[in-house]
């Protein structure tokens, strides 16, 4: 099968069931190819004609070309080293604990997703989530006190009534000594409960202007009063080497193609003419003199999408030197 489960159950009495996604797995190693199949074949005919196909470009285009060549080396290493295309969770009675692993697609790197406990087991639940027509369904572990935990791989969808998901719903509840989920219910929805509404219902009462007013003097007042607790500010995540040399890359190269738009604008602008093509109409050339609107708007739009991928350019270059992904707040 290219999408499913398989179950292992270890000396220790332990049940572990590999998640696997050989669909996944192929459309990586499909794009790893793919990714390095360009800087390949530019290498592989500067060989056989003994000179290189970059040696007729300009300094700024073969920086370029550089440029794309290795961010497309790097992506293919990426996702080779980091795509995580399995996933694996292990149930342990004697421990009372339950581990979700996810791996690599060779299993040379592995993961330690999420750790939770096996005790006061409530049930399992099956709920949809999602809109209508994008909808999904998860499988949650309830405790006695109301915490949860999620169960569903996250490379192996959940189709209730089909014979992989209730092997799987099977496996489960049978180890963790659980009865099967049968329907499916929507995704909770956590309402405000105001202290009337956990005992009996409180009869209502009319609020005079003047007990309103008065209320809300006292509740300013009780703020005041109150110690006012600043939330200490969350550090700031820290990417990894290979996302930062990826970012870096991808930063060099929007920032040399914008480079490379601003002088071609430049020269539009002191030659009163501007040449656009695309990929789908001819190239076209508009002049100040006969056409000063289309040449006008083509600049102002060269220029506003200069500012718009430069400044995403800025953003992956500080991502690259500073590797913050998110910054404290």
């Amino acid at each position: 099968m290219l999408i499913g489960h398989r179950y292992e159950r270890t000396p220790h009495g332990d049940l572990r069931i590999h998640s696997y996604n050989r669909v996944q797995a192929s459309l990586v190693l499909l794009t790893t190819a793919l990714a390095l199949a360009a800087p390949t074949a530019f290498v592989v005919g500067g060989l056989v004609e003994g000179r290189s196909p970059l040696a007729s470009l300009g300094p700024l285009s073969w920086l370029l070309a550089v440029t794309a060549f290795l961010l497309l080396v790097v992506l293919a290493v990426g996702l080779l080293v980091y795509a995580e295309t399995g996933e694996t969770l292990t149930l342990s009675r004697g421990e009372g604990v339950g581990r979700r692993h996810t791996r690599t697609l060779f299993g040379r790197r592995e993961r330690l997703q999420v750790a939770f406990a096996l005790d006061g087991l409530s049930e399992l639940q099956l709920r949809r989530q999602g809109t209508m027509h994008r909808a999904t369904t998860q499988l949650w572990l309830v405790r006695n006190d109301g915490t949860e935990t999620r169960l569903t791989p996250g490379n192996v969808a959940v189709h209730p009534g089909t014979t992989r998901t209730d092997r799987w719903l099977e496996a489960l509840a049978g180890y963790l000594q659980l009865p099967v989920p049968v329907g499916v219910l929507d995704a909770p929805r956590t309402p405000f409960l105001a202290p009337a509404a956990r005992g009996a219902p409180a009869s209502p009462r009319r609020v005079t202007p003047s007990a309103a007013r008065a209320a809300a003097v006292t509740t300013r007042q009780r703020r005041a009063a109150a110690p006012q607790h600043t939330a200490a500010p969350l550090p700031a995540e820290k990417a990894g080497a290979g996302i930062r040399i990826f970012f870096g890359l991808l930063g060099t190269l929007l920032g040399l193609l914008e480079l490379k738009h601003l002088l071609t604008l430049l020269a539009a602008l002191s030659n009163a003419r501007i040449r656009v093509g695309g990929y789908r109409f001819s190239a076209h050339t508009y002049y100040w003199s006969e056409q000063p609107v289309a040449y006008a708007f083509n600049v102002l739009f060269g220029l506003a999408m200069v500012v718009l991928v430069g400044m995403f350019a800025v953003g992956c270059l500080r991502l690259a030197l500073f590797g913050r992904i998110r910054s404290a707040s």
